[in-house]
């Protein structure tokens, strides 16, 4: 890695520490459970974390490609039912926010690539198109709703659809999807590209923090890795489609900002969300908490901003993440928290850990070029 900075950790012990997962929080079922207290699995989009990082780590490695499809299938054969046209629709309960399953989407074009079951990348396809068509529009400008049922909130977490659409500009390039409420038909680079424009006006500030939501909510200036982190993968993902320098020039005033402003110490590691309007900088409980996962969310984007964007100057912040969750294990578990050890995590929280391995891992082996 640039900077001097080296992991200590390998392949052979991600590979450990995933195991050591996958025994303490996977159950039989293809599910994960919420901590080592709590049984009950997690809801489907923390899963949907877990899952896409698992189906990461095997892209790296080779291994578990059993165990992605198992629990693809434990999530569609428990959240679906015959709707809007699809025998295995995914939209069961009409109360879920639209984002939690922009999170399914993307873990199923991951796991796509691991398993190379064609059925994945016809869901993935089919909810984005559905969340496309009717749930995107001009209000406030552009962008996805929040939810479905009540249209009084858009926020960056729903737009990862984005993400997905630039996902599957690669598979489908020329294939457009038609909008209802604006009367048009887009490509998915289009779509992604619309979305990130409106992404950029809306919230993204000249000092590079990136805001969450239009609605009224008291919380909607406030600064979430979670944010920053699908801003940086779509970023990384629109400059490997286009080569338009200007989405890496955003991308590193969203990624600069996040180093200095969610993170402690000389290492700089990431352990801050800030509630702006109330108590201010906070870290998430480890235990209780959903949001310990946005940290990770966040390394992902910076992973993918490193690999397709070619940024190399953020591999030594990424890997001191890396290796601080490491050294702070309990057994093979790393640290949710990074900067010390826990005796109980909930289960997105150790997982953020290994995903900080897995993408420190990845990205130091695909050897970007500085561009």
């Amino acid at each position: 890695m640039p900077s001097g900075h080296i992991v200590t950790f390998t392949r052979a012990d991600l590979v450990r520490a995933v195991n050591a997962f996958l025994e303490t929080y996977g159950t039989a079922e293809g599910d994960f459970r919420t901590d080592l207290e709590h049984a009950e699995p997690l809801h489907f989009w923390e899963a949907a974390f877990v899952r896409q990082t698992l189906a990461d780590a095997s892209r790296l490695t080779g291994q578990w490609h059993d165990e992605i499809s198992k629990t693809y299938y434990r999530y569609e054969n428990t959240h679906s039912t015959d709707r809007f046209g699809n025998p295995e629709c995914w939209i069961a309960n009409d109360t879920d926010w639209n984002d939690d399953y922009s999170w399914a989407v993307q873990f199923a074009l991951a796991a796509y690539q691991v398993t190379g079951d064609r059925h994945l990348r016809e869901q993935a396809k089919w909810h984005t198109d559905f969340f496309y068509r009717g749930y995107y529009d001009d209000a406030y400008g552009g962008g996805f709703w929040r939810e479905r049922g009540t249209k009084d909130q858009k926020d960056v977490p729903s737009n990862g659809f984005a993400i997905a659409a630039a996902e599957l500009a690669r598979y489908y390039p020329t294939e457009t999807v038609h909008n209802d409420p604006l009367g048009t038909g887009r490509t998915y680079l289009e779509i992604a590209k619309d979305t990130y424009d409106w992404l950029k006006d809306s919230f993204l500030r000249a000092d590079g923090r990136f805001e969450n939501s239009f609605s009224g909510r008291e919380w909607d200036g406030n600064l979430y890795t979670y944010n920053a982190g699908v801003f940086l993968e779509l970023a990384a993902n629109l400059y490997d489609l286009t080569k338009d320098r200007s989405y890496l020039a955003d991308g590193v005033r969203v990624a600069d900002f996040a180093r200095t402003h969610f993170t402690t110490g000389s290492g700089q590691l990431v352990v801050y969300e800030d509630d702006v309007d109330g108590k201010g900088r906070y870290r998430p409980d480890p235990v209780d908490s959903y949001e310990i996962v946005f940290k990770g969310i966040l390394l992902r984007g910076l992973s993918r901003f490193i690999t397709l964007g070619g940024q190399t100057q953020y591999l030594d912040w990424l890997g001191t993440n890396a290796q601080a969750s490491y050294d702070h294990r309990t057994g093979d578990l790393p640290s949710a928290v990074f900067d010390q050890a826990v005796g109980n995590a909930r289960g997105t929280g150790a997982a953020c850990g290994l995903a900080a391995m897995t993408y420190a891992l990845m990205s130091t082996a695909a050897e970007p070029s500085p561009r």
